[in-house]
């Protein structure tokens, strides 16, 4: 999990370490901001107390999708690039991309963050999570006067209730596959209100940008 800090302390936004040097992320969390803007911290858990497990991390480069829409949301993911390369161990790991034909409707998923426990709340200083259902493709579509499209996805409670919110924007949503290994199916992109009724929070779906990931990965 990284946070992303503005101001070298402020968390604002989520991303997700996909390599040794790059961060998932939502465009919406970087746009109108230059690289030498944003701080990386991985290692963080409690932004409450000092801990010897978080490593900050200046950002080299960002790639915003370049066919990104900001008031559709479409295309809402990017990566960033860190100056140095990140040292693994046990409180800073990369998760894996999906396969491309992994099957999501009707399997569940964790939503990780320090955003705000209620809308117009207060952040958590503490990493949080909550398990969310995916939703079909259909009832997704059916939700939202919005045009949803293949590339997104829908995951919370049809009750309401439990959900991403404010500040988890650009933080992942984690799958746990059959081998047992996490990957990372979505991005937290946006949603009405937090945990509304009949409202899922939509996700940026992951499998549709494998290749312009692997692309930027590679530049």
């Amino acid at each position: 999990m990284a946070a992303l800090l503005r101001d070298s302390s402020d968390q604002y936004c989520g991303g997700v370490l996909v390599t040794d040097q790059h961060i998932l992320t939502a465009s919406h969390c970087v746009d109108n901001f230059k690289a030498s803007d944003i701080t990386i911290r991985l290692g963080e858990y409690d932004f409450g107390s000092q801990s010897n497990s978080r490593r900050d991390f200046d950002v080299e480069k960002v790639y915003m999708h370049e066919r990104y829409d900001r008031k559709t949301y479409e295309n809402d993911i990017a990566l960033l690039k860190l100056k140095k390369k990140a040292t693994f161990n046990n409180d800073i790991w990369p998760i894996c991309l999906p396969p491309s034909n992994v099957e999501l409707e009707g399997k569940s998923a964790y939503v990780t963050g320090w955003g705000t426990t209620s809308y117009s709340g207060q952040s958590s200083q503490v990493l949080l999570e909550v398990f969310l259902p995916i939703w079909k493709m259909s009832d997704c579509k059916k939700a939202y006067t919005q045009t949803i499209t293949e590339k997104q996805l829908c995951a919370g409670y049809k009750q309401g209730g439990r959900d991403s919110c404010q500040g988890d924007s650009g933080g992942p949503l984690m799958h746990q596959m059959r081998s047992g290994r996490w990957s990372v199916v979505g991005v937290v992109s946006w949603g009405i209100r937090c945990a509304e009724k009949d409202k899922p929070g939509v996700y940026t779906r992951v499998t549709s940008y494998s290749d312009w990931i692997k692309d930027k990965v590679l530049s």
